[in-house]
């Protein structure tokens, strides 16, 4: 998306909220107006004892209730327009570095088998997910954590998410609008959203009994007395007794089957906010026309949703106002509130409490087709790769660069692997470490149906292994060179299914010496080197780059170099054919100022 677009889009939407600020405002001081007035109205009808000025009252009244109508459309209204105006903003902190600060870093989804979320950053500070994450609900989340998958996906799902981002991409106004939204759903349910929604959950999976005979005639017959009782005082004068026994009545059994129903519809009545997101996020949805089959699946899921949150909206809002505690009394003591809400809320879960899980599940997978949308939004330079079907792994990127640099800082790169092995040397701080998570995270952006970072793509479809971040582990007694035994011994016996692999080895074993660094290095490549892997190994040991006078393996170098400038290194990041010929270590060394030349 065009950075000057974006500042157009942001400057309208600033405009919009002053503009709707000052209408704010406005009301405001109508809203004091119109106090005025009916305080006014009601001092002269009780010192005049005229009716005429009681009925400016009741005018005032009914004006006033439609003007904090008015006022509270305004102000929905504003924070819409102030979100909409950060999701873009959030697209400008994406193109910069900004983005670093966006608080969900994904860092639950990390756990100490997912080495490839370690290695390439895919999940924690500064990471994949959160630089691209949109997801604000727990099964958000959770499908576009699942959607970055390391492990060989289906040619099928990844073509039917590609078609499904695509569109997304071209919907701006639509999943614009889902991003602030899931904006709106946050700031609404802060920390408690994940409790409150796992309370609903487990109330949803609890059997329900329907109410008995007696509680059915109870709660339509006092308050039938009670509604009696104040029509007779209303109209007549008379019937204190039938509406004080009705209301009397009504309020103790309230209170006798506050037990039953008190924590119930106390737990659903705070999710009112949280569902009336829920609910325009489900009628954005199934107003849109959409053509690719998976958003059209997604509409499928979600075919008697709309019905089912506005009926539970509806119910909300009672138990809301049932929540106050002078509400309580007076539409229990008249209705018997607590009653007919628990029935409704009953019927509900019984037409649509199966349902509930889909629904939320559905909105989940469309969170994360806008999360990869915004890689498209962020990027200049992306495209949705082609899938080879074959059964020996390759790949071709032409200008491909890191998803997560500044796109005009990053160095584009052209590169073509098959089955085979590559070794790729080069000085300190040159760029290989960087060039493999390069591959990497695009080859998992691919996985997820997203474009990825590279002016032109095909590639076949492989399980990513990676040995990268290798840690030792005191507690275990494990070494950074055994814990690199035990992630390559991994790679190994995963080849035996052979399965189209691709694998990324940075500065192999470098937890040992030099010398016998290089002979475990030869002898884990000649284990690697099948027809159905490639493996991509960066080391500083130049005598790997013989392997490509090995018979066996053949093996395929390139190389990143310096250059210097007025004793100052320069790196140009830019990956050559060949074996690197340059060492820069004693030069850092001298730059760091502990290195002195022999006299």
């Amino acid at each position: 998306m065009d950075a000057a677009y974006i500042q157009t889009k942001i400057k309208q939407l600033t405009e919009q909220f002053t503009r709707m600020q000052q209408q704010s405002h406005q009301f405001s001081i109508i809203r004091l107006l119109e106090v005025a007035l009916f305080v006014f109205c009601f001092y002269k009808g009780y010192q005049d004892t005229g009716w005429l000025w009681y009925g400016g009252c009741g005018l005032v009244l009914c004006m006033f209730f439609l003007t904090v109508y008015k006022h509270t459309e305004i102000k929905s209204t504003m924070e819409d327009t102030q979100l909409l105006k950060e999701a873009y903003e959030d697209i400008v902190k994406r193109k910069g570095n900004d983005w670093k600060n966006f608080l969900d870093e994904g860092s639950d989804f990390l756990t100490e088998k997912t080495t490839q979320a370690y290695d390439l950053d895919i999940f924690g500070k500064a990471s994949l997910f959160q630089y691209l994450s949109v997801a604000k609900t727990e099964e958000g989340r959770a499908a576009l954590a699942a959607a970055f998958s390391w492990q060989f996906v289906a040619k099928e799902t990844i073509l039917k998410r590609q078609e499904a981002v695509k569109e997304c991409v071209q919907q701006e106004a639509f999943t614009m609008e889902m991003v602030q939204l899931l904006k709106l759903f946050e700031k609404h349910g802060r920390k408690r959203k994940k409790r409150l929604l796992d309370k609903f959950y487990a109330d949803l999976q609890k059997a329900s009994k329907p109410q008995s005979l007696l509680a059915h005639l109870l709660s339509y017959g006092l308050p039938c007395i009670t509604l009696l009782g104040l029509i007779g005082m209303a109209f007549l004068g008379k019937s204190y007794l039938l509406f004080s026994v009705g209301f009397t009545l009504s309020l103790c059994v309230s209170l006798l089957a506050t037990l039953s129903h008190g924590e119930q519809l106390a737990t659903v009545g705070k999710m009112q906010e949280l569902m009336k997101d829920y609910e325009r996020m489900i009628k954005r949805m199934q107003e849109t026309s959409f053509h690719s089959a998976y958003l059209l699946e997604l509409q499928q899921r979600l075919q008697d949703a709309k019905q089912g949150m506005n009926h539970l909206n509806i119910l909300l809002g009672f138990v809301q106002a049932r929540n106050n505690f002078i509400m309580n009394i007076l539409l229990n003591g008249c209705f018997l509130l607590d009653f007919h809400c628990a029935r409704a809320y009953h019927n509900w879960r019984q037409k649509y409490g199966i349902h509930v899980e889909t629904w939320l599940k559905a909105i989940g997978q469309m969170e994360m087709l806008v999360s990869l949308a915004q890689l498209s939004y962020a990027k200049d330079t992306v495209t949705f790769p082609t899938l080879l079907v074959q059964e020996q792994p390759s790949f071709t990127m032409e200008g491909m660069h890191h998803p997560l640099l500044q796109e005009q800082e990053a160095v584009k790169n052209n590169f073509a692997a098959k089955d085979g092995s590559y070794v790729i040397t080069g000085s300190n701080m040159s760029g290989k470490t960087t060039f493999l998570r390069t591959i990497g995270m695009n080859m998992i952006l691919l996985h997820a149906g997203a474009m990825v970072c590279a002016k032109t793509c095909s590639s076949a479809i492989v399980h990513v292994y990676t040995s990268m971040r290798v840690q030792d582990d005191v507690s275990e007694g494990i070494s950074t060179f055994y814990a690199e035994i035990l992630r390559i011994k991994e790679m190994m016996d995963a080849s035996k299914t052979k399965e189209p692999m691709l694998v990324l080895i940075d500065e192999i074993f470098k937890g040992t010496n030099s010398a016998d660094r290089i002979q475990c290095a030869i002898q884990a490549i000649k284990r690697l080197h099948q027809p159905w892997i490639i493996t991509m190994v960066s080391t500083h040991d130049f005598e790997l780059c013989d392997l490509e006078n090995n018979n066996q393996i053949q093996a395929k170098n390139y190389h990143f170099s310096e250059y210097y400038e007025k004793d100052r290194i320069c790196f140009d990041y830019t990956l050559k054919q060949g074996r690197c010929q340059t060492t820069n270590a004693k030069q850092l060394m001298k730059l760091a100022g502990f290195w002195e030349d022999e006299q």
